[in-house]
């Protein structure tokens, strides 16, 4: 956000890597899922959600309504409401998941060299902004 400073921001919010995905190999609860849209709406900008990704359609149903709860910075209950469609989100009928016991394969080292190789990507793409305007 520093380097290339958007007057707007559409945030595309796939949750294919939500934990119980049935493609997905990632282990994210809503709440982790939603840390992303968090930060962004911090930042104050027009800002549009798109959907996505995510075969597990009860939990994405979930991650698109928490998040646009997080967007508008509203609590929401867990409890669901009863609707027509109440029975697909059963046995617990919670709008938040549980994470399964998937063991986290990223160590401190690499997801450290992930960061240094962004930044210096990004540092690089600014300064081919910055050539570009001069």
């Amino acid at each position: 956000m520093e380097v290339y400073r958007p007057s707007a921001v559409v945030l595309q919010c796939g949750a294919d890597s939500l934990a119980g995905d049935r493609l997905g190999c990632f282990n994210l609860s809503l709440k982790g899922h939603a840390e992303c849209v968090d930060f962004i709406r911090r930042y104050n900008l027009p800002l549009l959600l798109l959907g996505g990704g995510g075969y597990t359609i009860r939990n994405v149903a979930r991650c698109w309504t928490y998040e646009t709860a997080v967007a508008l910075n509203c609590d929401i209950a867990n409890e669901l409401p009863y609707n027509d469609y109440f029975e697909y989100y059963g046995p617990d009928f919670k709008l938040h998941i549980s994470p399964t016991n998937m063991t986290n394969q990223n160590t401190p080292e690499y997801l450290n060299k992930i960061k240094y190789v962004i930044c210096l990507w990004t540092e690089d793409s600014a300064k081919q902004s910055t050539n570009k305007m001069a």
